[in-house]
């Protein structure tokens, strides 16, 4: 610990379970490491170690993975628990932050460590009966309503909301220009492809879409002009992908490596949505029970699972004009989403830190456009019912019924039936690129 630090009484323990959290803590742990200790718990779990490594992040190794049957799970969260007493106990720490990893939370509730979370994925039922009701705050997109919430044992009042994809925290992010792939000899284009997560508890049901694309990709006439990189999860996965004429990546890049691929293919989700974020073309093979997020991407990429279509797909993508019309289409939802590291940095600061009082001023009186744009923002990325976007947007119901019909015939907003009953309504294309104007408007005059 260096000098400047060795003052610091606050520790926020973040601990580690998938490659993603590597990620997504990072730009938090590196604008409050001045502020604050961090403590980083690790599992050893596909590449989380090498790429921590790549950042240079110090972390205390803790367990593996169970595999995907239960009693290696079980045999794994006894032993994970086991490692992570004795380390919380020593550190002390303040705050606990993870994804959803259940023997962090276990033992941050016994030692009494306030616990936030994150929310992203409703399909992980077990897992998030055993996280969710023992946090203290859960950052959750807007995608999902308080009550789907409420039966993880969510707490209304301890969400924290969010617009957009968990990997909207990439948004704001500076990435290299200096192209990584290069100095592994990877020549661009680079079409990327991620693997199933064989041991998710709702992956049920193998299906070889994925190789069979990768195979016709790897044997087409035109293969000279491009190189498919492979970036495996499990060591079987390494080994079948070595058998085709691709590159299989087990190097771990100190950047993203959405970021410099031209395309991204395959049923990695979160990678996936990394790509759309970063205006990347992106396709999904997709073949097992959707989460909501994963549903809203599908808005926005394709969703294929027949691997000639999936392989024309991708090489169609190669195209510079085919790629610049999907990054402008991508940009205009991108630009509507919301950073949740933001508001995790206020949380944490408002949290460990003393807050300066905020003057409270009088609501301002809004136009009518801005009562438009209220609307189409709260339908933006979910259909809703009336009362809910009413409640949202904050106007009576008889203005609702009026601006929404008005928007309606405008092709600004579409109806669609409940399954429960009733109507509800999402904005369209044109509502989102109508969105993304104003808010480029507003940020040019009042910014």
């Amino acid at each position: 610990m260096s000098q400047s630090q060795s003052h610091l009484t606050k520790k926020i323990w973040i601990a580690i379970s998938t490659p993603f959290q590597v990620n997504f803590f990072h730009p938090i742990i590196k604008r409050l490491e001045k502020k604050f200790r961090f403590i980083i718990t690790a599992r050893n779990h596909d590449r989380i170690f090498s790429m921590l490594d790549a950042k240079g992040l110090d972390y205390f190794p803790v367990g593996e993975h169970g595999g995907a049957e239960l009693e290696g799970k079980l045999h794994a969260y006894a032993q994970n628990v086991q490692q992570l007493v004795p380390i919380v106990k020593r550190e002390k720490p303040d705050l606990l932050l993870t994804e959803r990893w259940p023997e962090a939370v276990r033992v941050a509730f016994g030692f009494n460590v306030p616990i936030w979370t994150i929310y992203y994925d409703e399909r992980e039922h077990h897992v998030n009966r055993m996280v969710f009701p023992l946090s203290d705050k859960v950052f959750a997109p807007s995608f999902y309503t308080s009550k789907e919430l409420s039966q993880s044992g969510i707490d209304r009042e301890k969400i924290v909301w969010f617009d957009g994809f968990h990997t909207c925290y990439l948004k704001d992010q500076k990435m290299d220009q200096h192209n990584p792939f290069n100095d592994l000899g990877f020549d661009p284009p680079i079409i990327l492809v991620r693997p199933e997560p064989e041991f998710a508890t709702f992956f049920n049901q193998k299906r070889d879409v994925l190789e069979h694309a990768v195979q016709l990709l790897a044997c087409n006439g035109a293969k000279k002009d491009f190189n498919v990189v492979v970036i495996p999860r499990t060591e079987n996965q390494a080994e079948y992908y070595s058998h085709y004429p691709v590159t299989v990546m087990t190097d771990t890049l100190p950047e993203n490596p959405v970021a410099y691929a031209d395309v991204t293919v395959g049923a990695a989700e979160t990678m996936l949505m990394e790509a759309f974020v970063f205006c990347k073309p992106a396709i999904s093979t997709v073949y097992w029970e959707e989460s909501k997020p994963v549903t809203e991407l599908h808005r926005y990429i394709p969703h294929l699972t027949d691997p000639k279509e999936v392989a024309a797909k991708t090489l169609e993508y190669l195209d510079p004009d085919e790629q610049r019309e999907f990054s402008q289409r991508a940009k205009l939802v991108v630009d509507l989403m919301e950073n949740p590291i933001p508001k995790f940095i206020k949380e944490i600061n408002k949290f460990l830190a003393e807050s300066k009082p905020v003057s409270k001023r009088a609501p301002k009186r809004r136009s009518q456009i801005e009562i438009f744009m209220g609307i189409l923002h709260v339908a933006a990325f979910r259909p809703h019912k009336l009362t809910h976007i009413m409640q949202a947007a904050n106007l009576s119901y008889s203005t609702i019924r009026r601006d929404i019909v008005y928007l309606k015939k405008k092709g600004l907003i579409n109806e669609q039936n409940d399954p429960s009953g009733g109507k509800m309504f999402q904005t369209t294309m044109s509502g989102m690129e109508l969105l993304h104007d104003w808010k480029k408007i507003e940020e040019n005059l009042f910014s």
